[in-house]
């Protein structure tokens, strides 16, 4: 089946909110101590408007026979003004979810391809993502993808 990208449009908000409540389900039931179920709709209307309407960044949809089966949300970033940082400008891929129907069918990868176009439009060479350790295909995935690992959050709980 032929998958189509564009922009997200305001229109797309439930849609979008079924995938974020894939999302935000895989990550209540991984990660229990980080994340609990949602109450209602996964995303604000407004924290939704918000993002389409913020120039320095791109929601693009994935659609398979006119039905939402994916998203991305990137946006570019800047290195803070620190003596010791060098100045750069990334695009920071924030959100990716591809529905648990179509997984393994290439949507993830065109959403991604995509955020990359965006990237080199926007004048930027380099992006950067925070990946869960979990689930591993996911890793695997930006692994297939060229990402590399360069930083691990690590966490300890005290009893």
């Amino acid at each position: 089946m032929t998958i189509v990208l564009r922009a997200a449009i305001y229109e797309d908000y439930e849609d979008a909110c079924a995938l974020y409540e894939q999302l935000d389900r895989l990550h209540s039931q991984a990660l229990p101590n980080f994340f609990h179920p949602v109450e209602g709709p996964a995303r604000s209307r407004e924290r939704f408007a918000e993002l389409l309407a913020n120039e320095d960044a791109a929601l693009f949809v994935a659609e398979q026979q006119g039905d939402l089966v994916g998203l991305v949300f990137g946006y570019v970033r800047t290195t803070p003004p620190v003596p010791m940082v060098v100045p750069r400008r990334f695009v920071q891929v924030d959100e990716l979810v591809v529905s648990e129907y179509v997984r393994h069918q290439g949507a993830g990868q065109l959403l991604m391809e995509r955020v990359h176009q965006w990237a080199r439009e926007q004048g930027v060479t380099e992006i950067e993502l925070d990946v869960w350790e979990f689930p591993a295909s996911a890793l695997a995935f930006y692994e297939k993808l060229g990402y590399q690992t360069t930083r691990r959050h690590m966490r300890k709980q005290l009893s």
